[in-house]
């Protein structure tokens, strides 16, 4: 029932007409005390400000109506300026005919003559004028400011998708087949098993609670891709010659999650986990003057290069999407495919304020 009550006021409040009513009403009010000749306002009063606002209306809404939409938000200046001293003049001298002549029809019963010199009824005239285009021009950037917040909402809830998408992407097939190698290490009453769980502890507390914001801490996504390689050294035993180097100072930088792992797992999908002797992986991680630069080249099998495409798939776009929507202009990303390797190389300023700020 409240809510109910709340929205048809917030209908009412947003009515245009509402809005209109509302203003005359003022301006009625504030202008019939001002022609009052006495305390108590009587009803010529009235009448003199009933008809002095005929001129008013006149000027306010053929401003409203026409000079701004058709003149001044389509940016035609020069023009709406002679149209607005135009108006201006008009609305003088149409509240001095109005009591000079119309009166007699309008209000039979009252002698009027006009009460002011054309000098004071244009200062009249510019106070209306100036306050109609002030509120309207101010309704317009409230619509401009509303429309940019939920254009900023949006784009927060893409991310926001967009970073679940990858969580989603990621976590199944990596985290079954990394048990299954933890098993097969805990059968052996490996030394290296509880080592491993610590890894893959690490990685899944990183996936599921510490990367939810937009950017997180440059080096617990570095110390996510290192488990991340660790654990898959693991799988691909000694088949697979994985390499990676990470340089440089982490500091305090910031970073949107997983923007590196996509290519990383990609890597691994079309080259480390074909079980080749030949098949590499090599990463490098650079971090310098608040630019990150990340180089990733891996092997593609020659008997089945014609069947897949590393370039693409949904991981890699969802990540092409999130880069230029958080770091538009601030990042570099190119992609190349030979016959038997693919490369990625992604440079990302760090030193970037978030795009919904």
């Amino acid at each position: 029932m409240i809510d109910r009550i709340k929205k048809k006021l917030s209908k009412l409040i947003q009515n245009r007409l509402v809005h209109h009513f509302l203003f005359w009403t003022l301006s009625f009010y504030t202008l019939v005390h001002f022609f009052a000749l006495q305390e108590e306002v009587s009803k010529i009063d009235m009448v003199y400000t009933a008809l002095f606002h005929i001129s008013l209306l006149f000027g306010v809404y053929v401003n409203v109506l026409l000079l701004i939409p058709y003149l001044l938000k389509k940016e035609k200046y020069v023009l709406h300026a002679i149209a607005f001293i135009g108006l201006w003049l008009a609305v003088a001298y149409l509240n001095e005919f109005t009591f000079e002549h119309l009166s007699d029809f309008i209000a039979p019963d009252y002698f009027f003559i006009s009460s002011y010199e054309i000098n004071e009824l244009l200062k009249f005239s510019i106070v209306y004028l100036g306050l109609s285009t002030l509120l309207k021009l101010s309704k317009s950037w409230f619509r401009v400011i509303e429309a940019e917040k939920k254009l900023v909402e949006l784009k927060q809830k893409q991310s926001e998708t967009e970073l679940l998408a990858l969580k989603t992407n990621i976590h199944p097939h990596f985290l079954f087949n990394n048990l299954n190698s933890l098993y097969a290490l805990a059968r052996k009453k490996s030394d290296e098993t509880p080592k491993y769980i610590l890894q893959l502890s690490d990685l899944m507390r990183y996936m599921i609670y510490e990367s939810n914001d937009e950017y997180v801490e440059l080096e617990k996504e570095i110390s996510y891709i290192t488990n991340y390689l660790e654990l898959q050294k693991l799988r691909c035993k000694n088949k697979t010659r994985i390499q990676y180097m990470i340089e440089g100072e982490l500091g305090a930088q910031k970073i949107a999650p997983f923007l590196m792992i996509p290519f990383i797992e990609n890597s691994f999908k079309h080259g480390g986990l074909n079980q080749l002797e030949r098949d590499v992986i090599d990463l490098k991680i650079r971090i310098e003057d608040e630019q990150l630069e990340m180089n990733l080249r891996n092997s593609i099998p020659k008997q089945s290069s014609k069947e897949i495409d590393p370039i693409g798939g949904f991981g890699i776009e969802n990540v092409k999407s999130r880069l230029d929507s958080l770091y538009p202009n601030k990042h570099e990303l190119n992609l190349s495919k030979q016959e038997d390797e693919f490369t990625v190389a992604l440079k990302i300023d760090l030193n970037h304020e978030p795009n919904h700020q």
